[in-house]
């Protein structure tokens, strides 16, 4: 089973991104939890619980690469999306995916089949 993080500030956002993981998920027969998180502090309360096999960054300005540069898990594992274009740092921290805003299910397939290693 995957564990599948989402943090965004953006209620809304947060739930769009967790149905489309549970979609795509369900398209590829993979089990998964998917959960979300607001901000910082609750994240933290998640990665004390278990670590995930995936995080979805989707945070706005540099509140995302203040994110993931403050979490000490291997950069694979992130999924990072921004309204900024932040590619060169993206790519500088070996992230698995960045995708410019607004999160798409596209998007969500390919970043996620590229993690996940399933396939699109």
């Amino acid at each position: 089973m995957w564990n599948i993080i989402v943090c965004t500030s953006d209620p809304a956002e947060r739930e769009e991104i967790l149905e489309y993981v549970r979609r795509f998920c369900a398209q590829k027969n993979q089990e998964v939890s998917a959960k979300g998180c607001k901000n910082w502090p609750e994240l933290f309360d998640m990665l004390r619980q278990a670590e995930p096999d995936i995080i979805v960054i989707a945070q706005n300005g540099v509140d995302g690469l203040n994110l993931i540069t403050s979490i000490h898990l291997p950069h694979e594992k992130f999924i990072w999306f921004s309204d900024l274009d932040f590619g060169v740092q993206a790519y500088r921290l070996c992230l698995s995916w960045f995708g410019k805003k607004p999160v798409t299910y596209q998007k969500m397939q390919q970043a996620l089949g590229r993690c996940m290693g399933v396939g699109e």
